[in-house]
């Protein structure tokens, strides 16, 4: 087969025809036409010409008409034509360059300017097919990334998503939401369903102050739970979303990614578990109750009074309910001492206190190894620690003791204080909440100490309330 170019020459004198002949012969493949249906014919077969010669003034089809049918067929609408014409007139040359053409040469012919111009225009041919064919190449890649890119995504255990920050407004959502929520993928990429509008309204304002506290740390990862609507609109699943925000060279925050877990089986699992420790508890608490009446009583007053101390400070749900958990055995040591030391109704001697005091170690040492959700032995174990180190039976500092048995610590003076015991009577509300008063910061947390006196005196909290 010749590489030379197929030029198609159309005109409807055939000296004309001859003479572009002549001259083309040599470095092309010269095809030619006597008019524009014939030119027609010759352009719908095959092989088709690399580029046309038309000439305008033509009897029954102009090359104007040529050219229109031409560009509307999409198989041949991209062969170049250069019109070849006696006419001068500039607006023949405008009409035929707005219509598609990509040159206008004037008869008589000047084979140098002839040949330049076909050599120019099918050098561009050339270059534009070369871009189409790459272009075409970078699509079916493209496309062959998307396809491998989806298979991808479509086989993690996750819904892969995309959002703007701070609207969290969705631009991508992979189509595994659906298994998970029963809801259209695709209508949220379309933007007719808003992420944040299906979230359980209890979580919104959580789970947004906990991603703004992220952005304003400029901290990358972020992990949340929430609830979620299904499509039905009645069951709610639990969601985990693992995120991280990317910012911007001023480090503002601008976009987030993250993958989005289904978590109804582990809270199902979790809930269980919850139940089961907390049966646990109530066991261990009447078990005490039986040998020791005092003790259960005060166990359940340090349980709520903790609880409401850690609803005043706004702790988190599962720490309040870890405290209350906790505060409701936490003298289980005690059931190693003597019932006659818990019940003697005179003061202690140095001895029988020094046994007292191993009562935290002990109720630590039963615990430890059972499962709870939360830290129940730490909490036992460091209830009498004091802020100065003065406490018992680790002599820990302020640093070094968790949150909730400093709240414990505070609610078993509140009780103790207040409360009847078998050696003496109750000093009463005031009396605990003076002694608190005098060793706040030596001996118990200051903020726990101003939580529970608003309790108290601001809020009318009572011992006898069921």
């Amino acid at each position: 087969m010749s590489d030379k170019a197929t030029l198609l020459i159309v005109d409807d004198e055939s000296v004309n025809l001859a003479v572009m002949s002549k001259i083309l012969a040599d470095q092309y493949t010269v095809r030619a036409a006597n008019s524009g249906l014939r030119c027609l014919d010759i352009v719908n077969s095959q092989p088709r010409p690399d580029l046309i010669l038309l000439d305008i003034q033509m009897p029954d089809m102009n090359g104007y008409e040529v050219l229109k049918q031409l560009k509307q067929n999409a198989d041949i609408s991209d062969i170049p034509v250069i019109f070849v014409t006696a006419s001068d007139m500039e607006e023949d040359e405008q009409k035929g360059l707005e219509m598609g053409a990509v040159d206008f040469i004037l008869k008589p012919i000047r084979p140098a300017i002839l040949l330049a111009r076909i050599k120019t225009q099918l050098l561009a041919k050339k270059a534009k097919d070369f871009l189409n064919e790459n272009n075409n190449l970078l699509q079916c890649k493209v496309t062959e990334n998307e396809q491998y890119f989806e298979h991808v995504i479509d086989s993690v255990p996750a819904a892969i998503y995309e959002a703007t920050f701070p609207e969290f407004e969705l631009t991508f959502l992979c189509s595994k939401i659906q298994q998970y929520t029963g809801l259209d993928y695709q209508q949220f990429n379309k933007g007719k369903l808003n992420w944040y509008e299906q979230i359980h309204p209890e979580d919104k304002n959580r789970i947004k102050k906990q991603i703004n506290s992220v952005a304003e740390n400029q901290e990358d990862c972020f992990q949340l739970e929430y609830r979620f609507f299904h499509a039905d609109k009645k069951t709610i699943v639990w969601l985990e979303d693992n995120g991280s925000i990317e910012y911007d060279m001023d480090g503002k925050p601008k976009r987030i990614f993250g993958a989005i877990l289904d978590i109804d089986d582990r809270k199902e699992a979790e809930l269980k578990l919850l139940e089961s420790s907390e049966a646990t508890i109530k066991t261990v608490s009447r078990a005490l109750e039986k040998r020791d009446p005092y003790t259960a009583g005060h166990q359940y007053n340090c349980a709520r009074i903790s609880k409401a101390i850690a609803e005043q400070l706004k702790l988190d749900d599962n720490v309040i309910k870890g405290i209350f958990q906790a505060a409701a055995i936490h003298d289980i040591g005690k059931i190693y001492l003597p019932s006659e030391i818990l019940n003697k109704p005179t003061n202690l001697s140095y001895a029988e206190f020094g046994l007292v005091k191993t009562h935290p170690q002990v109720g630590y040492d039963i615990i430890k190894d059972v499962d709870f959700p939360w830290p129940i032995a730490k909490i036992i174990l460091q209830h009498h620690e004091r802020n100065d180190g003065s406490g018992y039976p680790n002599g820990l500092k302020a640093s070094e003791i968790c949150i909730e048995a400093k709240i414990l610590a505070v609610a078993d003076v509140m009780d103790a204080m207040s409360s009847n015991r078998p050696y003496r009577k109750g000093l009463g509300i005031e009396a605990a909440l003076a002694e608190l008063e005098l060793n706040v910061g030596k001996f118990y947390d200051e903020a726990i100490v101003k939580a529970c006196i608003i309790l108290f005196r601001d809020k009318g909290f009572s011992l006898q309330d069921a």
